[in-house]
């Protein structure tokens, strides 16, 4: 009996513990699912795979009208210098400092002017000789929205840049240039009065400020530029020779490709062109032939320019035929190979030739 009690009291006390606390009831175990192949693979996959993000190319900014590359887009006016480009007024200054040069008939008895555009008038100290302006001049500054610096002009040419809504000024009106320096007289060469008026690139884009017309524009010019501007397949063409006639008018400008220079000499006159004040010659990276519907109104030639046409392209001494379209008054010439596409020309400055119906050329 003492036996019986003694184990009964032993039992008790081991139940109990020694801090006299409660016995806890065991917890009950859970058996969660294996996970799938699915998700072990998609857990594995987060784990280890970082984030990662597409690589872009940064943009590339070019200047619209001479292709080369800029830091920033170019949002500036384009300005434009009426040339004369008959033989008793050359040599030329500053001419090829402009971007893009047309040549082209302005009116009857044989006259031929250029109109040279540039994207940075204000670095430019002379440009010249200046002379009056024309409608056909009038007609490509409406299609580029060009601000048309010139030495005057006809009240139908001046009208006419009126009613096409041109931004232009006469360089010569001192009267109204509220003190700003837009042209000077050449005192050493030997020139008629009429043809000796030289524009002062500073001056010019100050006093278009000065009057308010907008110096800054972001829109399409229409040239699309590559590195290598020579045409693929392109035939020979050391040396071209634009036939510009029109009715009795004849004149012939001839570019010879000069590998040093990498660049089109502009042969007129018989004899190369060469700049009066640095004496370089006149050279051009590309050329480009626009056969035009040029009629003469009166005495002055006009352009439909919105008839597009043919022409030819060419660098690097290759030529290409082409062709070029023009989609409004106010829109700018594009140009296409033969097969449709854009045309890409070299980076550089262009000489473009407005070639009328009788004329022709030869490469």
């Amino acid at each position: 009996m003492k036996r019986i009690i003694a184990l009964t009291l032993a039992l008790t006390l081991l139940l109990c513990g020694c801090g006299g606390k409660k016995a806890e009831t065991p917890k009950a175990e859970v058996t969660l699912p294996a996970p799938t192949a699915a998700e072990t693979t998609q857990a594995a996959t987060e784990a280890t795979t970082e984030p990662t993000t597409v690589p872009t190319e940064p943009p590339i900014y070019r200047n619209p009208l001479n292709g080369e590359i800029l830091d920033e887009p170019f949002n500036g006016r384009i300005f434009a210098s009426t040339i004369s480009n008959m033989s008793d007024n050359l040599p030329h200054v500053n001419l090829c400092k402009a971007d893009v040069v047309f040549e082209t008939y302005v009116n009857m008895n044989n006259i031929v002017r250029c109109l040279a555009l540039f994207s940075n008038i204000e670095e430019v100290d002379a440009i010249g000789s200046t002379r009056s302006t024309r409608p056909i001049f009038n007609e490509i500054a409406q299609h580029y929205d060009l601000i048309l610096a010139h030495a005057g002009g006809s009240s139908t040419a001046l009208n006419d840049a009126a009613d096409r809504g041109v931004e232009n000024f006469n360089i010569e009106s001192w009267d109204v240039m509220q003190n700003v320096t837009t042209s000077y007289r050449d005192q050493e060469y030997k020139r008629s009065l009429e043809n000796s008026l030289f524009g002062i690139g500073s001056g010019i884009k100050e006093y278009a400020q000065s009057v308010g017309y907008p110096t800054t524009l972001d829109r399409d010019y229409g040239f699309r530029f590559t590195e290598d501007g020579v045409p693929a397949d392109g035939e020979d063409a050391e040396s071209i020779t634009i036939h510009l006639y029109y009715k009795q008018a004849k004149k012939d400008t001839v570019m010879v490709y000069d590998a040093e220079l990498g660049k089109y000499a502009w042969n007129q006159y018989g004899k190369v062109m060469e700049d009066q004040i640095t004496g370089e010659t006149e050279a051009f990276t590309n050329v480009i032939i626009m056969s035009a519907d040029v009629t003469n109104e009166g005495i002055y030639h006009y352009a439909d320019f919105n008839a597009g046409g043919t022409g030819y392209y060419a660098n690097g001494g290759k030529l290409i035929p082409i062709t070029w379209s023009c989609a409004g008054d106010k829109e700018p010439f594009c140009f296409q190979t033969e097969d449709g596409q854009e045309l890409e020309i070299g980076v550089g400055n262009t000489y473009i030739a407005i070639l009328p119906a009788d004329g022709s050329v030869e490469y």
